[in-house]
């Protein structure tokens, strides 16, 4: 039996009853109690450190998730503003294809007025015709005019008729001339018209053209800058995973020192020594404030990590 003082400094973790009660010797109980004192001092030591290790693992984690975000973010827009240089991109082709297709038919309607105009000039030579048909024909309703207006002798209009029916015979020999002027007029008016419409879309396309490379410089600036953040989000994701190898090492330890508790309990018990749980209050509350960790997480929408799972798995298993 032991005396009251030796019995009373035992209390703290357990309480001797008779010594006839015990399969250990007494010095034997009292160097178990001491392992027991000290290895719940380090399994409540090892708790503290994981918890603190966690909290840092997670702080990153939920860092790099939070960049993470930031890059899908960034990818989304730069994907929208990537479809928009690629619709310009199109559009250029489409106008370029259009504009090569009216210079195309503008030089072959060149190649036709070219031919339009060297028939005229060997018409005009053929007929010893010097100036412009067309001008004949004004000349002509000018005398008509003159004729039908102004008095004249009777010789005068005569010499006058005899003039102006010279000029007509020289217009109706060079009627084909005033046609095929005409012809020539009115090609160069559709070769006018089709070369403003080549003219407005070439313009079109160098607008299109430097909107589209300007869109394009500024994607690969983008783009570099995201690969910059990548950098960041690999050094977090490396950090935390350093943080996690440092947990799961603390966790073994904390698991194997949990065993030994439990040998040392086991030996007590098998020797009817009663001890207060101390631990197991600690264990008790640690584990109530990692559930309301994890409670919080779950209803801000956040993923749980496997350690999480773990833990809640093995409160749920307590």
């Amino acid at each position: 039996m032991v005396d009251n003082g030796r019995q009373q400094e035992s209390k703290v973790f357990g309480v001797f009853k008779k010594s006839g009660d015990f399969l250990l010797e007494e010095h034997e109980v009292k160097e178990l109690l001491e392992d027991l004192k000290n290895t719940e001092k380090e399994v409540i030591e090892l708790k503290k450190k994981l918890n603190q290790i966690n909290r840092k693992k997670e702080d990153l984690f939920s860092k790099k998730d939070s960049v993470s975000g930031s890059i899908r973010s960034k990818i989304g827009e730069l994907s929208a503003a990537k479809q928009e240089r690629n619709k310009l991109t199109n559009d250029v082709k489409v106008k370029k294809k259009e504009r090569d297709a009216l210079n195309a038919e503008i030089n072959k309607e060149v190649a036709v007025i070219k031919k339009l105009k060297e028939e005229y000039e060997s018409m005009k030579s053929k007929l010893g015709v010097k100036e412009d048909p067309s001008l004949l024909h004004k000349k002509i309703e000018a005398m008509e005019y003159k004729l039908q207006t102004e008095p004249m002798s009777f010789d005068k209009e005569q010499k006058f008729t005899k003039s102006m029916k010279e000029l007509k015979k020289k217009y109706a020999e060079g009627k084909g001339l005033v046609d095929k002027h005409k012809d020539i007029k009115n090609k160069s008016r559709e070769i006018d018209v089709l070369k403003k419409k080549a003219n407005a879309i070439h313009k079109e396309i160098q607008s299109e053209a430097a909107a589209s490379q300007a869109r394009h410089e500024k994607l690969i600036e983008e783009y570099k800058s995201i690969d910059e953040i990548r950098k960041d989000e690999d050094g977090l994701k490396e950090k935390a995973d350093e943080f996690k190898k440092e947990f799961n090492a603390a966790n073994d330890e904390l698991k194997a020192k949990l065993e030994v508790l439990r040998g040392i309990k086991k030996k007590l018990e098998d020797n009817k020594v009663e001890f207060e749980e101390t631990v197991r209050e600690s264990e008790k509350k640690n584990l109530e404030e990692k559930k309301k960790e994890i409670e919080a997480k779950m209803k801000a929408g956040k993923t749980l990590t496997t350690e999480d799972l773990l833990i809640l798995q093995g409160s749920m298993g307590r």
